[in-house]
């Protein structure tokens, strides 16, 4: 009777120690997988078929992490199109930390723009393209360009326009292609940080590293058009409940009809692979 309680009691620890466990998981832990061919970055996933994909099942991503001595790369697929959210206008943001925690000091932010000649001229020499006069006045030939902008991003959202990228070196870089229902983005994301290459993670094959993908929301943008569509008036909340409706009740405020776009975003950790 007495090794019975014991072990009862032992179950039950174990059972607590499991709940316990559950409940406060970390969050999930991907082997980034070594490439010796570093895979074309078009947005197709060809490149990535021997690799497995981790799913994220809150907003039917599924991903997987590749690097070499250089770069990280990263696959990352949108299985169901409502949760892109405002994409197309907050592009995909990339945070990055080697201790392990969810801070967003560091980043790559990555979006689809058009832009005119001079924005265009501007961003390939911040990101290292020393640009001849011809090349200069060619730009300048036509009035829009498709950009796929790759930009580090330091604290409180500022830019790293001081740190221009030293030419011929790695740069972060991505493409966005689809595939039936699916939305594929494909990243490369430089590791090495030195002198002659500012735009590095810091980070060595074979460590840790956490990151975190951020996308949708509101736009700065997207609310004053929004205020102009309701003649000025707009509901401050912004989070994933907020609701907005132009027709007043009797008070006066805005009645809730329609839901405001979702930010949407997770973190996973990271174990870079090293040469095999």
């Amino acid at each position: 009777m007495k090794t019975k309680r014991i072990l009862t009691h032992i179950s039950l620890v174990i059972l607590m120690l499991v709940i316990t466990t559950t409940g406060f998981s970390k969050e999930k832990f991907v082997e980034s997988k070594w490439t010796a061919q570093p895979p074309k970055i078009d947005g197709f996933d060809e490149d990535w078929s021997e690799v497995v994909l981790t799913s994220e099942k809150k907003v039917k991503v599924d991903y997987a992490v590749r690097n070499d001595a250089q770069n990280m790369y990263v696959l990352f697929i949108f299985k169901d199109p409502k949760f892109l959210s405002t994409i197309n206008a907050t592009g995909i943001t990339l945070y990055y930390n080697t201790q392990g925690k969810k801070k967003k000091d560091h980043a790559f932010h990555f979006i689809k723009k058009q832009v005119g000649p001079d924005e265009l001229i501007t961003y390939l020499e911040k990101q290292g393209d020393v640009l001849t006069e011809q090349q200069i006045q060619s730009i300048k030939a036509k009035p829009a360009y498709i950009v796929y902008m790759a930009e580090w991003v330091g604290k409180k959202g500022k830019k790293a326009s001081e740190a221009t990228q030293i030419p011929g070196t790695w740069r972060a870089a991505f493409k966005i292609n689809k595939k039936g229902n699916e939305v594929i983005y494909e990243f490369r994301v430089p590791l090495v940080k030195s002198e002659t290459s500012p735009g590095g993670i810091g980070v060595e094959p074979g460590q840790n590293l956490k990151i975190g993908f951020e996308w949708g929301g509101m736009t700065k943008e997207l609310r004053d058009r929004l205020k102009a569509q309701l003649g000025g008036k707009i509901s401050r909340e912004s989070g994933a409940g907020a609701v907005i409706d132009s027709r007043r009740g009797t008070t006066g405020a805005l009645k809730t009809s329609r839901a405001m776009p979702k930010k949407h975003s997770f973190w996973v950790d990271v174990k870079l692979a090293q040469n095999q």
